[in-house]
């Protein structure tokens, strides 16, 4: 099997399994037990999906089908631009932290004006210049700008695979530092996974398959184009499964115009509010439930703990569940339980938010 072929099955497999993760979240997204936020979420990531398995069909046209590959180029630049930008999308989503926090519709204005301005490039350049533009093949063209055009789509993947996984990083690592103060599910907010996926996407797409697209030996080599491939079978995979697991932490805003009852947090109340009520023990508590308990709103309640306490509402809450543990442990009563049952009981969410806490918060006190 010759090089073209080879590279032909390589990009071949990423767009089928961007098919298959698609399947799977459709399926999900019609289940009877969504409500419409999640059946919407998932909609919207099968879309992602759909436009990642064109994007690499195009890759392969480009290789093994010359002809095939022209008249759809346009398209394809539109996919290539897209697929980065509806993954930032989705990461948008997860991690906003405001509710005035909006995903601007200039992400999507430049793929369009640049897909239609392609466009309109094709319909002036007639059929074999183009093929002999983009594969040098035959005479050069002596109006350079027709070459430019084709060089871009090179140019604009690397661009949007290094630029939108940095701001995708960026919103990650703003939202880690705020859910503390929102949520003590530290597994679903921490966030590790879309992190991990983010960073794949950085280090290893987008040197060896622009080389490809820019006709950069150096770069487009077949050892330098199989690493960026390879992360596809991480990313999707671990984007689907993330997903249809519900594995992250969507803040809610409505609390920010709710009108504020009591803006003082008297101790005593707040003590007995915990003694009383242990709140620590809903492994899917929210500072928002606190705050209505409390007939007050989330800032007073973080500002509240954060002053008193000396910490996160996050770290909080499950230095109260491992207290809670430890007594449990100690007591008559459940003599018989197994640490698993306990673990539960104690307010966490699984056997691994324990295991996470611990490690936390065992090296916070060796600091």
């Amino acid at each position: 099997m010759n090089r073209e072929v080879i590279q032909s099955l390589a990009f071949a497999i990423p767009a089928l399994c961007a098919l298959a993760c698609m399947a799977f979240v459709l399926i999900d997204a019609f289940h009877p037990d969504k409500n419409r936020q999640e059946r919407r979420l998932r909609l919207f990531i099968a879309l992602t999906f759909a436009v990642a398995a064109l994007y690499w069909t195009g890759l392969m046209l480009q290789v093994s089908f010359p002809r095939a590959f022209i008249h759809c180029q346009p398209a394809f630049i539109f996919t290539l631009m897209m697929n980065q930008v509806l993954i930032y999308r989705f990461v948008h989503t997860v991690t906003s932290v405001r509710s005035r926090d909006r995903f601007s519709l200039l992400h999507i204005a430049l793929p369009v004006a640049l897909t239609a301005f392609m466009a309109v490039s094709d319909s002036i350049i007639p059929f074999e210049r183009r093929i002999a533009i983009l594969y040098n093949a035959g005479d050069s063209d002596p109006i350079r700008w027709h070459e430019a055009i084709y060089r871009m789509s090179g140019v604009v993947f690397v661009l949007y695979h290094a630029f939108y996984p940095v701001l995708g990083l960026l919103r990650i690592r703003r939202y880690r530092h705020v859910i503390v103060n929102y949520s003590a599910n530290t597994q679903r907010s921490s966030l590790n996974w879309l992190r991990i996926t983010q960073l794949l996407t950085l280090l290893t797409i987008p040197v060896p398959l622009a080389g490809l697209l820019l006709k950069m030996e150096i770069f487009s080599s077949f050892r330098l184009s199989i690493p960026g491939v390879l992360p596809t079978f991480f990313v999707y995979p671990i984007l689907c499964y993330n997903l249809l697991s519900d594995n992250f932490e969507r803040m809610k805003h409505d609390d920010e115009r709710a009108p504020v009852k009591s803006p003082v947090i008297d101790p005593k109340r707040f003590d007995k509010y915990l003694k009383d009520k242990r709140p620590y023990m809903n492994s899917k508590i929210h500072i928002t439930d606190m705050a209505t308990a409390l007939y007050t709103n989330n800032k007073y309640v973080s500002t509240y703990i954060n002053s008193t306490y000396g910490m996160s509402f996050s770290r909080f809450i499950n230095r109260c569940r491992l207290e809670e543990l430890e007594r449990l442990r100690r007591s008559p009563q459940m003599a018989g339980r197994g640490n698993m049952e306990l673990v539960l009981m104690a307010g966490f969410s699984n056997y691994r938010s324990y295991l996470r806490v611990k490690k936390e918060e065992d090296r916070e006190n060796r600091l």
